[in-house]
């Protein structure tokens, strides 16, 4: 798949080993069922045959073994309910970067290189590895965030956070806003220390317990070196505490903010009532 933009059924046969008259019967199945497609040049594997190897992987690791309903469709992945043999309730997460234009996402993610601008299933392959190398270090950093339990191929399976988004929760469900705004600050601040910064951070992904907020993409992170790091902090910090003046009225000074983030400064003010130290 990494090495071809379509494969021959010739080289299916040598490399599977099998009949020409099996390879030809399999790959019409296959074609038939939607997991490939066949084209001119030979044949192309699609979303839902790397969703079925990403699956059956998974199964036979035995870290699923039943998959729920949908609670999730992104302009970038999809998320689906998931259990485990145990009873263990999970979700498992499938990157479908594609559906939206590639232009944007060449800009904002950092996985995508010159080589796999056009090869979608190995971009979102990138993507899911990236993710869940950004989850286990936001973990490390005691940030809260989902804990990271495998991956495979395009596929992140990680626990399930019971609770709202963040764009979703009305004043009513938020009963200390102020106290939610600086726990999301503090997250970013861990982030920043651990050498990461999100780089996606805003109220729709954030999902909201009650009492905790859980930062639940991590996929596009960058360290602090990054050259394009501040601006990207900036966005970060802007995006998710232009949520609690929007629906709080909350004031936060952005640089005072970012100063926050970056451990130049030990507290930040939020609304009228709290004085900068």
């Amino acid at each position: 798949m990494l090495d071809h933009e379509a494969v021959s059924a010739k080289l299916i046969e040598t490399e599977s080993g099998l009949h020409a008259d099996q390879v030809e019967f399999r790959l019409g199945r296959l074609n038939y069922s939607g997991f490939v497609m066949r084209t001119r040049y030979g044949f192309v594997l699609n979303t839902a045959g790397l969703d079925a190897l990403a699956l059956n992987s998974l199964v036979k690791r035995n870290v699923i073994s039943s998959m729920g309903k949908s609670i999730g469709m992104g302009k970038e992945s999809d998320v689906f309910e998931v259990m485990s043999d145990s009873g263990r309730e999970m979700v498992i997460k499938f990157y479908r970067i594609g559906r939206t234009s590639f232009r944007s996402t060449r800009r904002s993610r950092s996985y995508t290189s010159p080589e796999t601008q056009h090869q979608w299933l190995a971009v979102n392959i990138a993507a899911a590895q990236s993710e869940s190398i950004g989850l286990k270090k936001a973990k490390d950093a005691r940030i809260d965030v989902p804990e990271m339990i495998s991956r495979d191929r395009h596929a992140v399976v990680m626990s399930q956070i019971h609770g709202t988004m963040l764009f979703k929760c009305t004043a009513g469900d938020i009963k200390k806003p102020k106290e939610l705004a600086r726990r999301i600050l503090d997250d970013l601040r861990k982030a920043y220390g651990a050498d990461m910064i999100n780089g996606d951070v805003s109220e729709f992904n954030i999902l909201y317990d009650g009492e905790i907020p859980w930062i639940i993409d991590w996929p596009q992170f960058v360290p602090v070196s990054h050259a394009n790091a501040p601006e990207v902090l900036r966005r970060d910090v802007e995006n998710s505490m232009s949520f609690f003046e929007r629906k709080f009225g909350l004031k936060v000074s952005i640089d005072e903010a970012i100063r926050f983030v970056k451990g130049e400064k030990k507290r930040v003010s939020i609304g009228l009532d709290l004085k900068a130290t």
